[in-house]
């Protein structure tokens, strides 16, 4: 089939104003996306916004229901308020819904998806998450979910892992450009001595780590690692044991990085830990002088990590240190989502 004849399809991206949305943009032009129609589309503070997609200026405009008239996919990277008022209108539309905001996650018709983790797919039955169902509602798994569920589920193939504990240390990112502004505000004012606002968080966010936010901050931080949660246990199934988890607030503007202790059956060799995970979506860093951090995994659609370390104290237990850009990689999967989705339709007899 030439250029010509590969068919595109049509899009209504949600929340385009948005981190998310800026990244899902981004890589759509990265990747090669067949885009028919890109319809841009956000709340009324952001319309008229100029931005460009392929070279060509584009405005953002509000979401209507003309919005989702003959798209093929209807991407929401907007807040879950934004995602609820409009997304059964873009399915009456009929379109396919990959939801980043998770409003849909517990949607009984929703599946939750996780093409970056493709690797632990096996040849019977395949990966939870995966495009096995025929649900036209995704959910795009959380990144702190994909990385953990891809470590342990990897480690699982060679090994049997006998219990875990993961850490993640979330940043103000997650919060998308209102967490960004409070922290950056906070950080001025407390160094020119003035009175910190707590809009967003309700609590002083700069210079600090937090187990919970104000209780006036809404989503609490507890719901996103209840969150991060359920999707490691429905990304692994059956293949391990959950860990157990805990979620933690940085005082950082992009990025994630998590901490995972990992106990095996057997005492292994950390290079044979290193091998099994240095695959897709995973980049082992194994110099000492080169670990991962925050920083430099900024516009990155890896998830890097560190050189395994074994615990002195524990026969077989393993540190794995790793970062990643929250943002990329969140917007990744949902790209990658409604690729394989391209794909299935391709491969159907016509």
């Amino acid at each position: 089939m030439s250029d010509s004849e590969t068919p595109q399809y049509n899009l209504a991206l949600v929340g385009a104003a948005t981190l998310k949305g800026k990244e899902v943009k981004s890589l759509l032009e990265e990747r090669g996306f067949p885009v028919g129609r890109l319809a841009l589309l956000d709340v009324e503070e952001a319309k008229g916004q100029l931005t460009e997609f392929a070279e060509e200026p584009m405005i953002i405009q509000p979401v209507s229901r003309d919005s989702f008239e003959n798209m093929t996919f209807a991407l929401f990277a907007s807040s879950p308020s934004v995602t609820e008022a409009h997304w059964q209108m873009a399915e009456e539309c009929g379109c396919e819904i990959i939801d980043l905001s998770y409003c849909l996650e517990t949607h009984p018709r929703a599946c939750l998806r996780a093409p970056l983790l493709g690797s632990l797919r096996e040849e019977t039955g395949g990966l939870p998450g995966t495009p096995s169902s025929e649900s036209r509602l995704s959910v795009s798994a959380h990144p702190a979910a994909i990385a953990i569920a891809g470590i342990l589920g990897q480690l699982s193939r060679r090994f049997t892992v006998a219990r875990s504990v993961v850490t993640v240390f979330e940043s103000v990112s997650e919060r998308g450009k209102t967490g960004i502004e409070e922290l950056s505000r906070q950080t001025i004012n407390l160094l020119s001595f003035q009175k910190v606002p707590q809009d967003v968080f309700d609590s002083q966010v700069a210079f600090n780590l937090l187990s919970t936010y104000g209780g006036q901050c809404h989503p609490p931080l507890q719901e996103g690692q209840e969150r991060i949660g359920r999707h490691v246990r429905e990304l692994l199934g059956r293949r391990c044991l959950p860990p157990a988890l805990r979620l933690l607030h940085a005082p950082i503007f992009y990025g994630h990085a998590f901490c995972c202790f990992v106990e095996l059956a057997e005492r292994v060799a950390t290079e044979a830990i290193e091998e099994a995970l240095d695959q897709k979506p995973f980049q082992v860093n194994r110099d000492p002088e080169d670990q991962p951090n925050v920083v430099g995994v900024a516009g990155s659609s890896e998830i890097l990590l560190g050189a395994v370390e074994r615990d002195p104290a524990w026969e077989a237990g393993y540190w794995i240190w790793g970062a990643m850009d929250n943002v990329r990689v969140s917007a990744l999967n949902a790209v990658e989502i409604a690729e394989e989705k391209i794909f299935a339709r391709s491969a159907r007899p016509s």
